[in-house]
């Protein structure tokens, strides 16, 4: 491998230094150029468009402001003072909706986001011949085409009607508290949660100015009702809820039996592939449970005494004597007559303190109950059958590797290891006997390739491109010259003097002797000694040059 790269750079530079200092400064040049003109095209083309999304109205709302963006990770400039918010223009929808959430209001319900079919301007913009009502139709209207352009901006909306019904302000207190309706029709790209229709559901109520969103309903153009108003106070509200939250954790215990099954501490998969199917019975009913305790301390009978009332009363009735001076009757014996009698009660009332133990319980709504829960688990294992080696094992002798294809093309069930349906049952909480685990041998089978590998391919694509550059600058070098040539400029006077000339000479070389030939060998016979000097002047120059 290093020889074969060795061998690569050597013919690179053995091609670079086959061009002239010239033609490798009009490489690297017309490189450069490519190159930057690449860098700033992707930078204009990528640069974020920036909006000015919110105007806080005091420091904490700014300081709330902040806080949803941080939290969301959108990213967000403030001004000078603190109170305008600067977004990039792609998050416009979801920040909206997180301020609406909250209760905030954006700039696209203040005006300084303006609907290019329908400015704000049109809204405040009225004449001596506009009414109350008429200024109220067309800022109902502007905020239904400001809530549709929000909305389309979401990734799995496609389209947005909204037909709102704001009560008409007539100054009574019958009126101020009366929410506006709002009905929304979606074409959805994807599939919405009840989550995400609930956010927007709140995020239109924010903006109507409604406290609440039973008002709202949400359908999209399957006729299906994504949320109905007031949702989260009712029952289907409710189960809607509830089964989001069941999903999730299905899902969540899907995910922790694959990472069992799929992933061990060596990086190497236990299984390829593996579907997880829960079951979880989850109670999502609220109990509330309390259990009083009383008990006295060690070697006490009773509590401490608290507080005690006493109570006694008595009584005497029967005939008494005349009052005054008379006689004394006659001695008698004392006997009953059932004439006279007494009474007495006493009434006792103590209030002992007893130590109590009071333990209130309350159920988890969407608890799980593991004893009730079961899993269905199906893994599969891939076996690569591989033509070369295979051949080179003799396991192809006397067949071929299509007829082997067609015997072993088909799923084979094997007999998973007890141990990690145990691994599954402690990383669930789920008893062994709810789990179920089927396991698959799936072949795959490689056939042999008989083609080059990826280094030859490596070299023939250094090699193409070397010839396209060698070809790019053998043109322009050719174009450069014929560029030259063409440069050289002829006069007309040289041009006449050239056919003069031919006109005169054209008989020279035939039989009819000329007159500038007769010439020429009067000169030569005469003066034999200048012509040899003109001759030998003529060599020295050519040879010379």
């Amino acid at each position: 491998m290093p020889e074969r790269i060795q061998t690569i750079l050597n013919r690179i530079i053995e091609w670079w230094k086959q061009f002239t200092s010239r033609q490798k400064a009009l490489l690297i040049s017309a490189v450069a150029v490519v190159v930057m003109s690449l860098g700033i095209l992707g930078f204009v083309v990528t640069r974020p468009t920036n909006m000015d999304i919110v105007t806080a109205k005091d420091a904490t709302e700014a300081n709330t402001i902040k806080g949803l963006f941080d939290g969301q990770s959108i990213w967000y400039e403030q001004s000078q003072d603190g109170m305008t918010f600067t977004i990039h223009k792609k998050d416009e929808a979801d920040a909206t909706i997180l301020l609406g959430t909250n209760g905030i209001y954006s700039n696209g319900y203040s005006g300084s986001t303006a609907e290019s079919d329908y400015p704000f301007s049109n809204v405040v913009d009225g004449s001596f011949t506009a009414t109350e009502a008429d200024k109220q139709r067309k800022s109902q209207y502007f905020l239904q085409k400001q809530m549709e352009r929000q909305l389309q901006s979401l990734s799995n909306v496609k389209s947005a009607q909204v037909n709102l019904n704001i009560p008409r302000d007539d100054g009574t207190l019958a009126a101020s508290k009366e929410e506006a309706s709002a009905n929304v029709l979606l074409g959805l790209s994807d599939n919405m949660s009840g989550d995400q229709a609930a956010a927007i559901a709140k995020y239109i109520a924010t903006g109507l100015g409604n406290t609440t969103t039973k008002k709202i309903t949400i359908i999209d153009s399957d006729d299906n009702i994504l949320f109905s108003g007031g949702e989260e106070s009712t029952l289907a509200g409710q189960a809607s809820s509830n089964l989001t939250v069941k999903q999730q954790t299905e899902n969540y215990v899907a995910n922790k039996v694959k990472k069992v099954l799929s992933e061990n501490s060596g990086g190497n998969a236990v299984y390829d592939n593996v579907q997880v199917s829960p079951n979880l019975s989850m109670d999502f009913s609220k109990k509330k449970i309390s259990d009083y305790h009383y008990y006295v301390n060690e070697g006490m009978t009773q509590g401490y005494l608290n507080n005690r009332s006493e109570k006694t009363t008595s009584s005497d009735n029967g005939v008494s004597g005349v009052p005054g001076t008379d006689s004394n009757d006659d001695p008698t014996y004392v006997m009953q007559d059932n004439n006279n009698s007494h009474s007495e009660s006493s009434d006792v009332t103590e209030d002992y303190l007893p130590n109590e133990t009071v333990t209130v319980t309350e159920g988890d709504p969407g608890a799980v109950d593991p004893e009730k829960s079961s899993i269905a688990i199906t893994a599969y294992n891939n076996v690569i059958y591989d033509e070369d080696t295979m051949k080179a094992n003799g396991q192809l002798k006397g067949t071929t590797f299509d007829e082997f294809v067609a015997k072993n093309s088909a799923m084979t069930t094997t007999t998973p290891d007890t141990a990690l349906i145990t691994a599954v049952s402690h990383a669930t909480g789920i008893p062994e006997a709810n789990i179920s685990l089927t396991s698959y041998d799936v072949p795959q089978f490689h056939y042999s390739e008989n083609g080059r590998s990826w280094i030859d391919w490596l070299e023939i694509a250094m090699a193409v491109l070397i010839f396209l550059l060698l070809g790019f600058v053998a043109f322009r070098s050719f174009r450069k010259e014929k560029e030259e040539e063409a440069a050289e400029e002829v006069s007309v006077e040289t041009l006449l003097e050239e056919q003069q000339e031919e006109e005169n000479l054209e008989d020279i070389g035939y039989n009819e002797k000329s007159e500038a030939r007769l010439l020429i060998e009067k000169f030569v016979d005469e003066k034999p000694e200048a012509v040899a000097n003109l001759l030998r002047n003529w060599l020295n120059e050519d040879w010379g040059e």
